[in-house]
């Protein structure tokens, strides 16, 4: 499975996962994908078959919906509660061994046009 965290994710995160043995590129790490806006981030990302990390719940919820009502299709949408997954730098920890956990355990799952919540590992 390959991951693109959304653009308010620390760079960190993914960087820390490819040294596990990941897929994982970050918004922060590709200028090019700098200020795109939610709908043209998720094209994006489903034209490279990556799985969009995020904390902006509603607006990529409302996005999976529209897809779905139009026949449109997505490689997926991880969703992280902003409660649960603070964005502080400090928490990179915290979003490595979660993503690591999730990938380990969904190798071979497809996650197309679904949604997924991220779960504490505690």
């Amino acid at each position: 499975m390959r991951l693109l965290l959304d653009e308010m994710l620390d760079k960190e995160i993914a960087v820390q996962l490819r040294r596990r043995g990941h897929d994982v590129e970050s918004v922060q790490e590709q200028p090019e994908l700098w200020g795109k806006d939610d709908l043209d981030l998720l094209r994006h990302a489903a034209s490279a078959t990556q799985v969009i990390v995020t904390d902006n719940v509603p607006d990529f919820l409302r996005l999976n919906e529209s897809f779905l009502a139009v026949g449109e299709s997505h490689a997926g949408i991880l969703l992280a509660a902003s409660s649960s997954f603070p964005r502080s730098n400090r928490r990179v920890g915290l979003w490595v061994t979660t993503l690591d956990r999730f990938l380990a355990s969904a190798a071979d799952m497809s996650m197309a046009n679904l949604c997924h919540w991220l779960q504490r590992p505690d």
